[in-house]
């Protein structure tokens, strides 16, 4: 319905940016009219954190529409859009405050990517296009975000450095893992 990963549900949940409830088992549920209105506040671009852009196509419409995601088991793809998660989150973080660390973090999540996507069986050019795809997703939701034009500068900046450590270690890892 929001067309972003559970993880970033669960993270706006934690952040306070919409009402969870927990059943018995401690399980989260939303109201669907909470989820309707943070999908509206979130498509008029709010002052901080990212938005998803009206025209931005589904992560799941792109990665159907490749040849090779049908050979992909549900499993490793649940692995994948979770590190993924991990990898937004991060990278939120790293935008937000610009931490040190926050590098520490893209190479080693990307990492774990890179071995995901090296068991898959794909290609190193396959690999990149997905990455570039994500990247691509991840710029056009920091575009629709309202900042000063030298906010909007800087957290390009910090994006880019940060996804490019990502994709190198994501690259290395793919590189050392994938059969010869």
């Amino acid at each position: 319905m929001l067309g972003v990963d559970e993880t970033t549900l669960r993270g706006w949940a934690d952040a306070g940016k919409v009402r969870v409830f927990r059943t018995p088992g401690g399980h989260r549920r939303f109201n669907v009219l909470d989820l309707d209105a943070l999908l509206k506040e979130t498509s008029r671009g709010p002052r901080g954190g990212f938005a998803k852009p009206d025209h931005a196509e589904s992560p799941r419409h792109w990665f159907a529409s490749r040849p090779w995601f049908s050979e992909i088991d549900e499993e490793a793809r649940a692995r994948a859009r979770a590190q993924c998660g991990r990898l937004m989150e991060a990278l939120q973080a790293y935008v937000d405050g610009g931490e040190a660390q926050g590098l520490d973090s893209a190479r080693r999540i990307g990492g774990d990517l890179g071995r995901e996507v090296a068991r898959w069986g794909l290609t190193p050019a396959q690999s990149t296009e997905i990455f570039l795809h994500f990247k691509r997703g991840v710029f056009d939701m920091l575009a629709a975000v309202r900042r000063t034009s030298s906010g909007q500068v800087r957290s390009l900046r910090s994006a880019d450095d940060f996804l490019g450590e990502a994709l190198h270690a994501m690259i290395q890892a793919f590189e050392g893992l994938r059969p010869a």
